[in-house]
């Protein structure tokens, strides 16, 4: 090793760390669905309680409303009364009518007409009268009792079908009732009262016209009477009389004319009076013509009256055969419960609800959540192999208390955390196979409290036990964590004195208690790690170790921390990296990573610790004969 630029390197040449290619698989498979519901399953179990309290928080202080439903069903056909014949005639009930019917069963009028017969507008109990709401009797006061009514009943139709659903609801039972049967009534009656009223104006209109006529006719025939007597039409003989007359005078002239009997009194008498009959006889054929055309229209009038006295006889029979335009098929029954708030219905979609939501809330919380759960993620954050996962070290006792971890490794030898540790050594030793047979690896982390002494001390334990003599050196000196899981007994030294020869290596080394393969170095921790020290450790202290030991581990501090893990780099083969399960962030990792890089330390991996064990099995994170 050698000193270049003031930075450690293992090399003339820095060693360039395999890649890991950045893959992310975004699907979301079964294990990691597993996963994601053990870390977030409180955060779910809350969302599922917050919203089933949430609903029946909200649905206990609802007023209960009542539902009730009733039906009818529109005639086939329609009877009205003809305008063209004034006569009652049935017609096909049409599409359009029915869709207008539905129209007006939706209408303010219908609900004005609605609220009128089940007395709604002084009813306080449907609308209370409040100190700064409208007056009773109020045109307000209306218009608000009549959106009430409609919005309290809907209808609908199924398709094609000639029956009319009415589903109303009030804050009552029985005017739930009210309102679903009042529909149909207040319908059926504005159907009969709306044909009873063309009946009406029908038959008034034709009594109207009968007694119109009948008056005229009854002047005409008057009039005629007067011009019979005034024109002496009644005498049939007078015509005769007035011609043999005519013909007796004309006679009379003729012989005088014939005698030559000139201008006579008696002539001129003749010829007066033959006038006179003419002008009678012109007057009574002009008056004879009068009298035909006056008996023309008298016969006219009379028809017409007979005619309109005919329909009028007509009609009046058939104001009993008025039939409404719908009958009611299903009466509305008083309701025994609240159709709204229907508490256990509500509370049973709140649960999947909650869960659903939980479930949403778990992802966003995973997706805005950086720490590291599994080799993975650890492997797409920074490019280096995952060597292992480390279940959690149980608890022990009543109060839950962790054991240490060379204690746990000799006390439970088929554990699933002993066969780990050995698969983490295995595959870590079997990735350098042409380097040289001492392997010194440095242990760190990101950030305290993450595992790394654990991880040191227990690595180096395992390596004890598979016959291979091994030194544990504590190089944090903030916190001495491999020193105090060995035990606080350990004596401290200076580095100083074990370069300057003041104390020579086998005195400062410690043996671990039933582990006679494995020592220990514990540095005080006044000590200054500074760049000359690691140079002297690396030229002095350094060889020593190598030739006496199989495997050197440092215990070093967090990269993050301080500078000493980068500066403690150049003294080790490999360094691995120590990830806190669900604690570590991600871009702590990347930027120790990016770090102990540019000091030219050799990363081998990460080592992902502190994993839960119950989850151990389902991550496939290392074998154990208990599973065989």
């Amino acid at each position: 090793m050698q000193l270049l630029g003031g930075s450690f390197v293992n090399s003339p040449q820095t060693p360039i760390r395999r890649k890991v290619a950045r893959h992310q698989n975004t699907r979301l498979d079964r294990e990691e669905f597993v996963q994601l519901l053990r870390r977030n399953i409180w955060l779910i179990l809350l969302t599922v309680a917050v919203s089933v309290g949430g609903t029946y928080y909200y649905l206990s202080r609802q007023a209960p409303l009542y539902s009730a439903q009733s039906a009818m069903a529109l005639t086939n056909s329609e009877v009205r009364i003809s305008q063209v014949s004034t006569q009652m005639e049935v017609y096909d009930l049409t599409r359009a009518r029915v869709e207008t019917e539905l129209d007006r069963l939706k209408s303010r009028n219908f609900a004005e007409d609605l609220a009128k017969s089940l007395d709604l507008f002084d009813d306080t109990t449907f609308l209370p009268v409040a100190d700064d709401g409208p007056a009773l009797g109020s045109v307000e006061r209306a218009r608000a009792v009549i959106d009430m009514v409609q919005a309290a009943y809907y209808v609908e139709r199924s398709g094609e079908s000639l029956v009319i659903t009415i589903l109303a609801e009030a804050n009552s039972p029985e005017l739930a009732a009210q309102i679903a049967n009042g529909v149909v009534e207040t319908f059926v009656n504005d159907s009969v009262n709306r044909q009873m009223e063309t009946f009406e104006r029908s038959t008034s209109y034709l009594k109207q016209q009968v007694d119109a006529l009948g008056e005229q006719l009854t002047v005409d025939q008057m009039k005629l009477a007067e011009f019979i007597r005034e024109n002496v039409l009644d005498d049939a003989e007078l015509p005769e009389s007035l011609r043999r007359e005519r013909s007796q005078t004309a006679s009379v002239l003729e012989v005088m004319n014939s005698r030559n009997e000139g201008n006579t009194a008696e002539r001129r008498r003749l010829e007066a009076n033959l006038a006179d009959v003419e002008a009678q006889l012109l007057e009574r054929t002009r008056s004879e013509l009068q009298l035909s055309r006056m008996e023309r229209g008298i016969g006219l009038l009379e028809t017409r009256y007979q005619t309109l006295v005919e329909r009028l006889n007509q009609l009046e029979p058939q104001r009993n055969q008025i039939q409404p335009d719908a009958r009611q098929i299903t009466v509305a029954e008083v309701p025994f419960e609240p159709s709204w708030p229907n508490i256990p219905t509500s509370l049973a979609f709140a649960v999947p609800a909650g869960l659903i939501l939980g479930f949403i809330l778990a992802l966003l919380r995973s997706s805005m959540n950086r720490q590291i759960w599994n080799g993975a993620q650890a492997s797409y954050a920074s490019q280096l192999p995952n060597l292992g996962n480390l279940p959690r070290i149980p608890g022990r006792g009543f109060l839950w208390r962790r054991h240490r971890p060379i204690e746990y490794l000799l006390n439970n030898p088929r554990s699933e955390y002993r066969e780990a540790m050995r698969s983490l050594l295995t595959i870590w030793t079997s990735q350098g196979k042409d380097n040289r047979a001492p392997r010194v690896a440095m242990i760190t982390s990101a950030l305290p409290n993450e595992g790394k002494s654990t991880v040191a001390t227990s690595m180096a334990a395992v390596a004890s036990l598979e016959d291979q003599k091994v030194i544990l050196l504590d190089f944090d000196t903030q916190r001495a964590g491999a020193s105090k899981i060995i035990g606080d007994h350990v004596q401290a030294h200076s580095i100083s004195s074990l370069l300057d020869g003041s104390i020579s290596v086998e005195d400062a080394v410690t043996e671990v208690e039933d582990l006679e393969s494995l020592h220990f170095i514990r540095f005080n921790q006044k000590d200054r790690l500074t760049q000359q020290f690691v140079a002297e450790i690396n030229r002095k202290l350094l060889p020593k170790l190598i030739s006496s030991y199989d495997l050197i581990v440092l215990d070093t501090p967090p990269v993050l921390g301080v500078a000493d893990a980068a500066r403690l780099g150049a003294l080790a083969d490999e360094a691995l990296i120590v990830v806190r399960a669900g604690k570590t962030p991600e871009n702590a990792l990347r930027s120790s990573i990016e770090r102990l890089e540019d000091s030219g330390v050799k990363l081998a991996g990460t080592v992902i610790n502190d994993v839960n064990q119950r989850h151990f099995r389902q991550m496939n994170l290392g074998g154990s004969y208990g599973y065989y």
